[in-house]
C-alpha cells in the first residue's frame, strides 16, 4: 500500500529505498535521485549546476578537505557567512513538484545546529527548522523536507543554502560529503493547517503524509495526556481530526505515521479559543500587536488570521523610509509589505500602526535624520505617508527608541531635544498630509525620568497627539522578573499624571507600543510568558494606559541564546508543521480580551494581602475578576450564588458556593472569576493540598489533600469528592474533632519545568436547586506547583590542577539522582574537542544522591571553545548533555609558559555596523594573568586607525577593550558578572567599570592601573584591576568565566562608531550580557 501511494504522490520514476540515519522523512527516493552532488574535489553534479561554498569565496577547493577517509566540504569559516550553496539544474524539477526531500550526508564535528534556506514560493530564504546536531564525530544522514518551493535560484544565485550554525562566533567544521533531493507533491508528515489556533466552531487537524495511517497523542497544558487515536489517511495523503470535543484550551501534540517501516514522529501545539467577541476588533480597543510586515512570507497569512481570531484591536508595524524612498522625493509604497498587510489587517478588523523610521540613504550619509535638510525630508515623508493612507491608516509612531544607539546613529544624538527637533519637523507636514492623523511619541525604549523630563521641558508635548512608551523589564530583577516588579508598576502610573499634567486642556492618551518578555533560557518559559503577558496588560490598564501592544506576534529566528528570537506569541515553524502554531501566550491574550470586552476595570480589590491581585471589570449585567498572586494563597469569594470560574487557557467551569462562599486558590497564573461577589479576601481554607516539591518526568504524582476539622467548629462536609484532571476522582471522608487525608494519584508529564496540578474539592452530593442544581457543590479549589525532572542530571566541569613543575587537564562529571531509589551508570561515554572515552560500570548512585567522576584528557586545546557531549546508560534509560566549555589557564604574572592567546586565530568577528578587512585592520594577542592583588590583562592589539573622542562611560563606543569576569563557572546560576572597560582616550587613558561588584557603582574602575602606549597601528594595553573591584577578597581558587574583546572603530563618528569587535569568549559585546558564554578558567601555578 505504501509504495502504490508513494508512486501516486511523488513525482518519480524508480523507488527503491535508501537508510536514513536521524531522519524524519519518507525512504523512498528515486533510484537516480533528480539531483545528487557528491562533494569532493572535484565535485560530481547529477542535475546540478553548480555548488559553491560561502557567499564571497564560491572557489569549492577552499572548502575541501577530508574527515575519518571521506572528502567533503565544510561551509565558509566566517560566522557571518555559514553557507553551503546548492544551484538545481531547472531540467531536474519536475513539474508540479512543490515539496523537496533532501538528503545529506555530514560529518557530525560538533553539537550545533543547521537547517537549509530555499528559495520558497513566498520567500528566496525559506528556512527549514534548526535541526540539532550532537558532536558524535561520525558520518550521519539527515532529511530536510522543503515545502512550497520555487527553485528559481532566488537565495543569492542558487536554489538552496545549508546553514550551520556558529558556537559562540566560531564556526564549527560540520563538513557536507553528498546532498541528494527527491521532489514530491507531498509531504512524508505535515500538519497541514496554515494556523494552529481554533475557535470551537472551527477545530479540525488536516495532516498529510504519505502514509496509511497518522497515530496522535494530545496533551494539556501541563503535559498530561488527553486523548490518544489514530486516523486514516484518505486517497489525496490527507487525514482530519476533528478535537472540537475539547474545548478552549492549549493543547501539545504528538502525531506519527508508518513510512517504509520507519516511524515518522512530529511535535507541535494547537490552541482553542471561543469565537472572537463583537466590540473587540475595534480602533477603541485596549490590545494590540506588534509585528513584521511581509517578514514571515509564506506564513504570514495564518499569522495575520489569527492575530484577528485572538481579538487585537491595533497592530503595528514599521514603515521604512530607506526602502519606499529610493529617489528623493520618489515613493515606492507598493514595493514594500506595510501596503497590503495595512489593507489585510483593515480587512480583518485590525486598525494599522505605521512606525516612520529610520533613515535614508539620500540624506545624513545614510544615518538618522538631524541636519535640516534631513529632517526636511523625513517630513515630507511623514506627509507623504499620511496623504498616501489616508482613511486607512491614521496612527503613525515617529520613529522607535530614539533615546538609544540601537536605532539611533545620527549626529545630533539621543538627547530628548534631538527628538523633539525630529517631531517639529514631522508633526506639521503629517497633519498637512491627514488633519485626522494621529502623531504618536516619543516612543523611548524604557521610563527613563530624565529623558521624559527633558522631554516636557522642550515643550515636546506640543508636537504629538499621543504618548507612547516602550516598557521592557523582563531581566530587571533577574531571569523572567515578574510584572509587579517592573516599570509597569513603579513608574508608569506617575508617567500617566505626568502626561496629564504636562498635556493641561489638551487629552493625550498614553500608549504602551512595546512590552514583551522572550522565552529562551536566560529568560521566561513559554507559561511564565502566558502568565506575565495577561498580568502585564491588567497592571497597565490600571495605570491608566489607553493603548498596549504586545511584542511580538511571532518569533523572528530560532537561535536559542538570541533574545530578539524569542518574543513572539506564536514559534518559528518545526518540522512537520506547515503554518503557525501559538504558544500558550497566544491562547491566555485571546482568553483575557474575551473575558474583558465590552466591560469597565474598577479599582483593584482589597483582599489583605500585597502579593494577591484581584480586578474587576464590570460590564453587560455582569462582573469578571482577573485574579492572580505573585505567591500561593487561598481566596474566599462570598456569595450565594453559582460562579464561573475560567482557567488562564478557557477551560470554563460553573460552581456552587459552600456555606455561602467559594475558595481559590491564587498563584501567578491567572484565573477569571463571573459573577456576584458579596465580599472577598484571605481565607484559611481547612482544606489543604500537598505534593511534593520535585517529581519525575514520566512518572505518576501523588497529591495529598488534607481535611482538618480538629477544631470541632470546623464545618466541613463528611463526605468530600477530590477531582482531579486525568484521574479517577476518590473520597474524603471527615470527621469532627479530626484531621484525615487521602491522597490521589495524578498522571503523568513528559514535560519539565514548573507543572501546576489543579485539585477540586466538593460536596459528594451536588448543589440543590436553580438552573446549576447538578453542578457540583464546590468546597475549595486548590492549585499547587512541583518541579518536573528527569530521573537523573548531568552536569560537567572542566577542570585543571597544577603544581609549580606541571599541569593536568580533567573533565569532572556529576550525575544526580532525583529519583528516591539508588540507580547505576551502567557506562559514561564523553567526547571533550579531540579527546574522547568509554567507561563501563561507573557508578552507583544512591537515592536521592550524587555520584562525582574524574576523567583525565591530553592534549586538550587551550583557550579555545571546545564542544564537549557527554551520554550516561543505566538500567532505567540514558541521557546526553552537551555543550561548550574551554580550558584557560590563568598563570602567574612571575610564571609566564604559555603562549599568548591569538586574536586573530582565536577570536571571531562580530560586525556592528562594518567589516574586517585583515589582520592589519583588527588583531592581536593575549594574556590573561595574575598575583595576589590583581587580575591582569596585557593585549598588544594592531589596528591601522584609532579613534578616542570619548568619555569614560561611553568609551565602548570607539576603539577599547572590554573585558568581564563571572564568579561561578560559565553556565551556573547565581553568580556575580563584573564588566569593565579600558581605552585610550583623547583625554588620556581610562579603565571604566560598566558592571560593578555587590556594594560598587558604575564609575573609574577603584585602584585600577593603566598602562596604554600606542606605538603606530600597534595599541599595547597593560591593566591591572584589584581583585576586590572585580567581586573577589583575593585569588579565586574555583572556575571562573571570563570573556574579552576588542572594539574596532574606523570612522570616528559620533554615537556608536564600531565597525564591530573581535571576541575571546562571548556574551559581553551584545544585550542582554551572557555570563553562559563565558570562556572557564582557572588560576594555575
Amino acid at each position: 500500500m505504501f509504495v502504490k501511494k508513494l508512486m501516486i504522490r511523488l513525482v518519480l520514476v524508480l523507488l527503491v529505498s535508501v537508510s536514513v540515519i536521524g531522519a524524519v522523512a519518507p525512504h523512498t527516493v528515486a533510484a537516480q535521485p533528480q539531483v545528487d552532488v557528491i562533494l569532493s574535489s572535484p565535485p560530481i553534479y547529477s542535475g546540478v549546476n553548480k555548488a559553491w561554498p560561502g557567499d564571497a569565496d564560491k572557489d569549492p577547493t577552499h572548502a575541501a578537505t577530508t574527515r575519518n577517509g571521506r572528502e567533503c566540504w565544510t561551509t565558509s569559516q566566517d560566522p557571518l557567512n555559514p553557507f553551503l550553496y546548492i544551484d538545481v539544474g531547472s531540467s531536474a524539477k519536475p513539474d508540479g513538484a512543490t515539496y523537496a526531500i533532501v538528503s545529506v550526508d555530514y560529518f557530525d564535528a560538533a553539537a550545533t545546529t543547521m537547517a537549509i534556506e530555499y528559495d520558497g514560493q513566498n520567500n528566496a530564504y525559506q528556512a527549514t527548522p534548526w535541526i540539532p546536531t550532537s558532536g558524535s564525530q561520525t558520518w550521519k544522514n539527515q532529511i530536510f523536507e522543503l515545502n512550497g518551493i520555487r527553485f528559481a535560484n532566488g537565495t543569492n544565485g542558487a536554489d538552496f543554502r545549508l546553514r550551520v550554525h556558529s558556537i559562540n562566533g566560531v564556526m564549527p567544521e560540520i563538513c557536507f560529503a553528498r546532498v541528494q533531493v527527491t521532489f514530491a507533491t507531498t509531504p512524508a508528515l505535515s500538519v497541514m493547517n496554515p494556523s494552529l489556533l481554533f475557535t470551537t466552531n472551527s477545530a479540525n487537524l488536516d495532516f498529510g503524509t504519505v502514509g496509511d495511517l497518522v497515530s496522535y497523542e494530545i496533551t494539556d497544558d501541563q503535559g498530561v495526556s488527553l486523548r490518544t487515536g489514530s486516523v486514516p489517511v484518505g486517497a489525496d495523503g490527507h487525514a482530519l481530526l476533528s478535537v472540537q470535543d475539547l474545548g478552549p484550551g492549549f493543547y501539545n501534540l504528538t502525531f506519527s505515521s508508518l513510512i517504509d517501516d520507519q516511524t515518522v514522529t512530529r511535535t507541535t501545539t494547537f490552541g482553542i479559543v471561543t469565537p472572537t467577541p463583537a466590540g473587540a476588533l475595534s480602533p477603541d480597543s485596549f490590545f494590540g500587536i506588534d509585528t513584521h510586515f511581509g517578514h514571515y512570507k509564506s506564513l504570514e497569512d495564518g499569522l495575520m488570521n489569527s492575530l484577528a481570531t485572538i481579538g487585537y484591536g491595533h497592530i503595528r508595524s514599521d514603515i521604512n523610509w530607506s526602502l519606499i524612498e529610493k529617489q528623493p522625493g520618489v515613493y515606492n509604497w507598493a514595493g514594500y509589505g506595510f501596503e497590503a498587510k495595512s489593507q489585510q489587517s483593515l480587512e480583518l478588523g485590525m486598525t494599522p500602526q505605521g512606525v516612520l523610521a529610520y533613515n535614508n540613504a539620500n540624506y545624513d550619509n545614510g544615518k538618522t535624520p538631524s541636519s535640516a535638510a534631513g529632517l526636511a525630508a523625513f517630513g515630507q515623508f511623514g506627509k507623504a505617508a499620511a496623504e498616501h493612507y489616508k482613511g486607512k491608516v491614521s496612527d503613525f509612531n515617529i520613529y522607535n527608541e530614539f533615546n538609544g544607539t540601537g536605532f539611533n546613529n545620527g549626529a545630533c544624538g539621543t538627547t530628548a531635544a534631538c527628538y523633539v527637533q525630529m517631531l517639529q519637523a514631522m508633526y506639521g507636514p503629517i497633519h498637512e498630509g491627514n488633519p485626522d492623523a494621529n502623531v504618536i511619541g516619543p516612543i523611548p525604549s524604557t521610563i527613563d525620568d530624565n529623558w521624559n523630563n527633558a522631554f516636557f521641558a522642550a515643550g515636546g508635548i506640543n508636537y504629538i497627539d499621543t504618548f507612547a512608551t516602550n516598557v521592557y523589564g523582563y531581566a530587571l530583577k533577574g531571569a523572567n522578573t515578574p510584572p509587579e516588579q517592573t516599570l509597569l508598576v513603579s513608574k508608569l502610573p506617575a508617567l500617566v499624571q505626568q502626561v496629564r499634567q504636562a498635556a493641561g486642556n489638551r487629552h493625550v492618551p498614553v500608549w504602551i507600543t512595546e512590552n514583551g518578555w522572550p522565552t529562551y533560557a536566560p529568560g521566561s518559559t513559554e507559561l511564565q510568558q502566558a502568565d506575565n503577558l495577561v498580568r502585564a496588560q491588567v497592571l497597565a490598564k490600571a495605570a491608566g494606559v489607553d493603548v498596549f501592544s504586545w511584542y511580538s506576534a511571532m518569533d523572528d529566528g530560532t537561535d536559542p541564546n538570541n533574545r530578539e528570537h524569542h518574543f513572539g506569541l506564536f514559534g518559528q515553524p518545526v518540522d512537520g508543521v506547515v503554518g503557525v502554531a501559538p504558544k500558550p501566550g497566544a491562547v491566555a491574550n485571546a482568553v483575557l480580551i474575551r473575558a474583558v470586552t465590552g466591560k469597565t476595570l474598577g479599582a483593584r480589590d482589597s483582599l489583605g494581602s500585597a502579593t494577591a491581585y484581584s480586578y474587576p471589570y464590570t460590564g453587560g449585567g455582569s462582573t469578571t475578576r482577573v485574579m492572580w498572586s505573585t505567591g500561593s494563597e487561598d481566596i474566599a469569594l462570598h456569595t450565594t450564588q453559582p460562579l464561573i470560574v475560567t482557567d488562564e487557557y478557557g477551560s470554563a467551569q460553573t460552581v456552587n458556593p459552600t456555606d455561602g462562599a467559594v475558595i481559590l486558590t491564587l498563584n501567578g497564573s491567572p484565573i477569571y472569576v463571573t459573577g456576584n461577589v458579596d465580599s472577598l479576601g484571605l481565607a484559611q481554607s481547612a482544606i489543604t493540598m500537598k505534593v511534593a516539591d520535585q517529581s519525575i518526568k514520566g512518572e505518576a504524582v501523588l497529591v495529598t489533600v488534607t481535611a482538618d476539622r480538629s477544631d470541632r467548629k470546623t464545618d466541613l462536609p463528611n463526605e468530600l469528592t477530590i477531582i482531579a484532571n486525568g484521574a479517577q476522582p476518590i473520597k474524603l471522608r471527615t470527621s469532627p474533632g479530626k484531621v484525615t487525608s487521602a491522597t490521589i494519584s495524578v498522571p503523568a508529564t513528559m514535560l519539565l519545568g514548573q507543572r501546576t496540578i489543579a485539585v477540586d474539592v466538593t460536596k459528594a452530593k451536588p448543589g440543590k436547586g436553580g438552573n446549576n442544581k447538578h453542578e457540583p457543590s464546590l468546597v475549595a479549589g486548590l492549585r499547587v506547583t512541583t518541579n518536573v525532572v528527569k530521573p537523573f542530571e548531568i552536569s560537567v566541569q572542566p577542570t585543571i590542577t597544577s603544581d609549580a613543575t606541571s599541569r593536568s587537564y580533567f573533565l569532572d562529571i556529576d550525575l544526580k539522582n532525583n529519583r528516591t531509589s539508588a540507580f547505576t551508570a551502567t557506562q559514561v561515554t564523553y567526547q571533550v574537542g579531540p579527546a574522547s572515552g568509554e567507561v563501563p560500570d561507573v557508578a552507583n548512585v544512591s537515592a536521592n544522591g550524587t555520584a562525582s567522576m574524574r576523567f583525565p584528557l591530553s592534549d586538550i586545546p587551550l583557550f579555545d571553545s571546545l564542544r564537549y557531549s557527554v551520554t550516561v546508560d543505566s538500567e532505567n534509560g540514558s541521557d546526553t548533555l552537551s555543550g561548550s566549555i574551554s580550558y584557560a589557564p590563568i598563570e602567574p604574572t612571575d610564571h609566564q609558559s604559555l603562549p599568548a592567546i591569538d586574536l586573530a586565530t582565536q577570536a571571531t568577528w562580530v560586525s556592528i555596523s562594518g567589516s574586517r578587512s585583515g589582520n592589519s585592520d583588527l588583531s592581536g594577542h593575549l594574556r590573561i594573568n595574575y598575583n595576589s592583588d590583581a587580575l591582569v590583562i596585557d593585549a598588544m592589539v594592531t589596528d591601522d586607525k584609532h579613534f578616542g573622542a570619548r568619555t569614560p562611560s561611553t568609551l565602548w563606543q570607539t576603539d577599547s577593550i572590554q573585558f568581564s569576569t563571572y564568579d561561578r563557572v560559565p553556565g551556573h546560576a547565581g553568580g556575580q558578572r563584573v564588566e569593565i572597560g579600558a581605552a585610550l582616550l583623547d583625554s588620556g587613558p581610562s579603565v571604566y567599570t560598566f558592571a560593578a561588584p555587590a556594594g560598587q557603582q558604575s564609575g573609574p574602575t577603584p585602584g585600577a592601573k593603566a598602562n596604554i602606549v600606542q606605538d603606530g597601528s600597534n595599541m599595547h594595553y597593560v591593566i591591572s584591576v584589584p581583585w576586590t573591584s572585580l567581586g573577589f577578597s583575593g585569588p579565586p581558587m574555583q572556575t571562573i568565566g571570563i570573556s574579552f574583546l576588542v572594539n574596532d572603530d574606523d570612522r570616528g563618528s559620533s554615537g556608536d562608531s564600531r565597525d564591530g569587535f573581535l571576541q575571546w569568549g562571548s556574551g559581553v559585546g551584545t544585550t542582554p550580557k551572557n555570563p553562559s558564554l563565558f570562556r572557564h578558567a582557572q588560576l594555575v601555578l
